[in-house]
């Protein structure tokens, strides 16, 4: 073997080993009615999974349907766990490519994933996404990686006249052969007939305690709006006191979400309340949003 191929074997059980986000579907259940649909759980990780500890944070997710022109959103949402109900038998695929870091800032993920899945009459598909997941046959291909290494190492050592490497570790085998258990949690259901706007998630969660000085308030929409009929007021932030903050409201077409930006760093130790107007809230048809969505949130001293 060339002195290239060896650390080249060591570089492949490294990035065999190292955990990537999977989302697939684990089940499928009864749904009412005559249509599908889908509901999505995400976990931090392998472990939090068998915990049945649903992620706690902002994540971009997106429902397509498949349509002759290519793949159309039909639902977003920020929330770590969501359902889909009500949905036309056919073909659809789930999609995550961002999070939200602690002031309310997207950012993309390292690794976007997504899912087909097809839909059927009577039945929810059901899926997860493990954000930081190590799957029991990559790890058994990491651990043969790894003896490959040790041996073509072990020539390479020989010639240097220095101590053999040590066998993989027992935790390495063990963790081949892990069992998982499937622990969903509760979530809002969004029926696929719904016609005027619906709040499908926003940020930060209620009750949250934030730190960061200025954080972005963020509300997630079931469809895009009419952008320039959103009002500069559209979104209120207020103390417990009723005292509205300073801010500016943008429309971000791409992700269906309403956006405030404080201009003024927020007030510490305080509970904020966050509103949106529904006035103002208007898709292309015409339809305003169902109803005023509201929030708490607190902020660190």
């Amino acid at each position: 073997m060339s002195s290239l191929r060896r650390p080249l074997c060591l570089l492949l059980a490294v990035a065999l080993l190292a955990g990537c986000a999977t989302l697939r579907e684990t089940g499928r259940r009864p749904a009412a009615g005559d249509l599908g649909g889908v509901r999505v759980v995400v976990f931090a990780d392998d472990d939090a999974r068998r915990a049945g500890r649903v992620f706690r944070g902002a994540i971009s997710g997106v429902l397509e349907q498949r349509q002759k022109a290519g793949w159309r959103p039909v639902f977003r949402s920020l929330d770590p766990s969501w359902t889909v109900a009500s949905l036309d038998p056919g073909k659809y695929r789930i999609r995550f490519d961002g999070r939200l870091d602690p002031s309310g800032a997207p950012e993309d993920l390292e690794r976007p994933v997504a899912h087909v899945v097809q839909v059927h009459r009577g039945e929810m598909a059901e899926l997860e996404l493990i954000l930081d997941h190590v799957s029991p046959g990559m790890v058994a291909a990491g651990a043969v990686a790894v003896v490959v290494a040790a041996v073509l190492l072990h020539e390479w050592l020989d010639d240097l006249d220095l101590p053999t490497p040590p066998p993989p570790p027992p935790a390495l085998h063990d963790a081949a052969f892990g069992v998982t258990i499937d622990l969903g949690s509760a979530d809002h259901e969004w029926r696929g007939e719904d016609r005027a706007p619906l709040v499908t998630s926003h940020f930060p969660l209620e009750g949250d305690l934030v730190a960061a000085r200025r954080v972005r308030v963020v509300f997630a929409l079931s469809e895009p709006i009419a952008g320039e009929r959103l009002s500069p007021d559209a979104v209120r932030v207020e103390t417990a006191d009723g005292e509205a903050l300073a801010g500016r409201v943008s429309w971000d077409e791409r992700r269906w979400w309403v956006i405030w930006e404080p201009v003024a760093d927020l007030p510490r130790s305080a509970k904020l309340v966050a509103s949106l107007d529904p006035a103002t809230v208007v898709d292309p048809g015409g339809e305003a949003l169902a109803a005023e969505a509201s929030f708490s949130f607190r902020t660190t001293p």
